[in-house]
């Protein structure tokens, strides 16, 4: 599944851009996986989809594996906050989730020298990126499930 969401990821969402920015599906994925299945495991998710997005990416190796496992971790804890999460609960927090990731890319960038990164855009490509991946989440929500589930041993 995630290789999938790469290929979308690097040929059709990297022309689409609604308002000048470009829809993050690993982002979604990762926060998806963390609502889903805590923060623990969605950290370990987030690091792996992390990898392969680090993969294609002209960045440092291993930056969007911190980032997005960090999302994850995120957006692990964002269930726990509520007393009884429902359907729409973890939807907003795959939301919130997003736009926080989308704010921690520029920041890795800069601390490891990238200049130029941390600018007034990024809280409009957050709220963009959180918006988008608000209608998405349910259906992520339920390929997360799908393709993430764990498997009986023994």
């Amino acid at each position: 599944m995630s290789s999938v969401l790469l290929a979308m990821q690097t040929t059709l969402l990297n022309d689409m851009r609604p308002f000048g920015v470009m829809a993050h599906v690993m982002v979604l994925f990762a926060a998806s996986a963390g609502v889903v299945y805590g923060s623990e495991i969605g950290a370990l998710a987030g690091l792996i989809i992390g990898l392969m997005y680090d993969s294609v990416l002209t960045t440092p190796l291993g930056l969007a594996s911190l980032v997005l496992g960090a999302t994850a971790y995120i957006a692990g804890v964002f269930p726990y906050l509520v007393r009884d999460s429902s359907w729409w609960s973890k939807i907003i927090a795959v939301a919130m989730a997003s736009a926080i990731g989308e704010i921690l890319f520029p920041v890795a960038q800069a601390m490891v020298g990238y200049s130029g990164w941390v600018q007034w855009r990024v809280l409009t490509v957050a709220l963009v990126v959180g918006v988008v991946n608000l209608v998405f989440a349910p259906v992520m929500l339920l390929l997360t499930k799908w393709t993430l589930k764990e498997t009986l041993v023994g």
